[in-house]
């Protein structure tokens, strides 16, 4: 067996780290292991603590070989972990991970190597933990669970390459794929708080964004049916933790070897459930203490400096945090080029560069489905939007002829086609830019998705697809008018903003980066004053509420329309 190399964390915690060394000696395979420690910077230079931890890691024995890595710099827990495990695992492909709290049983790094080696070839396994809770009750040796864990765990290089550093990207993929109820297990522990709290920096945990990852990808962690680890680390210099979590979940160390075997490769639902019972249990113990602690606090304010006295005698001084979203929707401008001098628009290049690249892998089967360039590993379908399109259908022959405006490299074209087999789509024209339109017809196009640059280019058509466009028009009625001109038969209005103000606010949508880098205008309509121009000529069938996970401010509501012509 090629064993892995064993990454150890450490800080300026001398007396724990002792005991988590010499319950690491005692392991079996302890002497055919590489051991990495890596030891954070002082924040200052004279840190007595840092330095009685470096002088006695020096003197650690017992392993096959010791590498030790100081930085010159406070890096934080977070930075050193990232960067420690990144390292070893493009050096050795794999690796075990432990901080300097905690205690393992002898059989750890057997347990560990063991089934780094059983399951080294499933891409859905991305970690493997020697922790878990204390339930009551026996469990199975092992089984897994969605996402990955972080009181000593093992991973793959294969694995920890779906590491996202960027936790504002993962809420944002978390809240657009409607996962947080299941991110939070079913809402019984406040897993997407913690991940908001590292994202305005009141913590920098790097476990729950290696939890999002894994998790938003699918992967599984294997876990033990009893935890064969112990977290020592419950103390009052803890940086992530208090003595609170002490009772709630700290765990004997299981001395009994456990009987690995190969087990089916899904989440085990059962065990996720008692999980969520023992979490219910934890959350409302806490914050019951929570409570009891608010009736003994009193705050008060001093501009941007708070004071916060505990107990009637203990006083804490801090300063504010402002939590500034960095992108959605801001202001309230008046007129269209004041904002569009803020911004490029959709004529940057880079959004249909990354709009192709997305597309492609749409077309190709690498990927279910993308939105806005975005990724998606499941389809989400407008049902408003698909129902009016049966209904068309039913009413023409089971034939469709599709005007989309504005639908960049046929989005929709690619999330609808397989749910829409039963019905005769005769063409689908997409009108765009003329960069999307050359892009489209070069690369796109199938013979029924075609594209092109003027809606007076399309003739055979029987509905209008406006969907998520319409708020992008720097004028957006005049537009609605050209559209009603044209006479076709339907029109599906979807995916559109209306602002709860009773009045059209034009504001500046700033794009999340890591979609793609893009500031534009954007409207918000007037609802009575948007349909007052189909009035006469058009006969409203129904309207539909759209759920979007907004990150704006704006008083606001998503909504579409199905239109039929008199």
């Amino acid at each position: 067996m090629a064993f892995a190399p064993i990454a150890l964390f450490v800080y300026n915690r001398l007396d724990v780290l002792k005991q988590t060394v010499e319950a690491l000696k005692h392991n079996t395979f302890a002497g055919d292991s590489e051991l990495f420690i890596f030891a954070d910077g002082p924040k200052t230079p004279d840190d007595k603590k840092v330095l009685a931890v470096r002088d006695y890691i020096k003197t650690i024995s017992g392993f096959k070989k010791i590498r030790i890595i100081e930085s010159e710099v406070n890096k934080g827990l977070a930075n050193s972990v990232i960067s420690g495990v990144t390292k070893i695992v493009n050096e050795y492909g794999k690796i075990i991970v432990l901080e300097d709290d905690i205690e393992t049983a002898p059989h750890f790094l057997k347990f560990m190597n063991d089934a780094l080696v059983m399951y080294d070839n499933e891409e859905s396994v991305a970690c493997i933990t020697g922790y878990t809770y204390p339930i009551k009750g026996k469990l199975p040796q092992t089984f897994f669970l969605k996402g990955a864990d972080c009181w000593s765990w093992a991973t793959w290089k294969r694995a920890w390459d779906v590491f996202e550093e960027n936790g504002q990207k993962l809420l944002y993929e978390l809240q657009v794929k409607n996962l947080e109820k299941e991110f939070n297990f079913n809402n019984s522990y406040p897993y997407i708080q913690m991940l908001k709290d590292q994202i305005a920096n009141k913590n920098s945990s790097w476990a729950i964004r290696w939890y999002a990852s894994a998790f938003l990808k699918n992967k599984l962690c294997l876990y033990p049916g009893k935890s064969i680890v112990k977290n020592i680390g419950f103390i009052e210099d803890a940086t992530h933790c208090s003595v609170d979590y002490n009772s709630s979940f700290s765990t004997d160390v299981n001395v009994e070897p456990i009987n690995l075997e190969k087990i089916e490769m899904v989440e085990n639902l059962k065990i996720k459930k008692i999980f969520e019972k023992f979490l219910r249990r934890i959350s409302g113990k806490n914050n019951a203490i929570r409570k009891i602690i608010r009736l003994f606090i009193k705050k008060e304010k001093d501009g941007n400096r708070r004071t916060m006295t505990l107990f009637g005698f203990i006083k804490i001084k801090y300063k504010k945090k402002e939590n500034v979203p960095q992108y959605g929707f801001f202001g309230d401008y008046n007129s269209w080029t004041e904002v569009e001098n803020l911004c490029e628009g959709y004529s940057s290049s880079n959004i249909l560069e990354k709009t192709l690249e997305s597309t492609l892998k749409v077309k190709n089967g690498e990927v279910v489905f993308e939105r806005d360039s975005f990724i998606f590993d499941k389809v989400q379908y407008s049902w408003g939007l698909l129902a009016c399109l049966f209904k068309i259908a039913v009413e023409n022959n089971n034939k469709l002829k599709v005007l989309d405006f504005g639908g960049a490299l046929g989005s929709h074209y690619f999330q609808n086609k397989e749910f829409l087999k039963p019905i005769s789509i005769e063409n689908w024209t997409v009108v765009e830019q003329e960069h999307y339109v050359k892009t489209g017809k070069e690369k796109i196009t199938d013979g029924i998705l075609n594209f092109a640059s003027s809606i007076d280019e399309v003739n055979d058509t029987n509905v209008l697809i406006l969907s998520g466009v319409l708020h992008y028009l720097p004028n957006p009625y005049e537009w609605i008018e050209k559209f009603i001109e044209k006479g076709i038969k339907y029109i599906i209005v979807d995916r559109t903003a209306f602002s709860l103000e009773n009045r059209d606010r034009l504001t500046l949508q700033v794009v999340p980066p890591f979609i793609y880098d893009a500031k534009y205008p954007a409207w918000f309509f007037d609802e009575e004053k948007f349909l007052s121009y189909f009035e006469g000529k058009y006969q409203l069938i129904t309207d539909f509420d759209v759920t979007i996970d907004k990150v704006d401010e704006i008083p606001s509501k998503y909504k579409g329309y199905f239109f039929v012509r008199k």
